[in-house]
């Protein structure tokens, strides 16, 4: 496993309607962000940044709130995770998988680190166990690797959160 200072925290935020393009313009002006896109399911948008302390992370966190349209956010900052290093392609598909487990989440993370197509999967605090970001050729092979991420043993539920559009810095 790699350090926490390795992975990025990621932010999920609500957005006002019609105000989605304002928000991304507005992304696109700060630096550190590793990508953001808006997504499908109960949130609006996506944003991974990595941060260097707890003091940078509320930063971040502050400026993303502060911006006009944005309603509400969660954020997930990694105790334990790992990324694979791979580069992700621009055009592939991507898609937040937010876990909740039943056993240790250390053995889910470590199952995790076996498949190729998750960039890279953290244990977070909050609703959800593990934070994990899948990417693949396009939506139906990255639908198909969180079907086979759900039927990990220890995995008790998943919420997937497909990103549309995503911006890499």
């Amino acid at each position: 496993m790699i350090s926490t200072n390795m992975n990025p925290t990621t932010i999920i935020a609500s957005v006002q309607p019609k105000m989605l393009n304002s928000v991304t313009e507005q992304l696109r002006h700060f630096p550190g962000i590793t990508y953001f896109s808006p997504i499908t399911g109960r949130f609006d948008l996506a944003i991974e940044f990595k941060a260097a302390d707890q003091k940078q992370v509320y930063e971040w966190v502050n400026k993303v709130r502060s911006l006009s349209g944005v309603t509400s956010t969660r954020t997930y900052t990694p105790f334990e995770g790992f990324a694979n290093g791979k580069n992700v392609q621009p055009t592939d598909a991507l898609a937040l998988c937010l876990l909740q487990v039943n056993d240790n989440a250390q053995k889910v993370l470590q199952s995790l680190e076996q498949h190729s197509q998750v960039r890279n999967a953290s244990v977070v605090p909050g609703e959800f166990d593990i934070l994990a970001t899948v990417y693949g050729k396009n939506q139906d092979d990255v639908l198909s690797q969180i079907s086979k991420i759900g039927e990990l043993q220890g995995v008790r539920s998943t919420e997937t959160l497909l990103a549309y559009r995503p911006i890499w810095a």
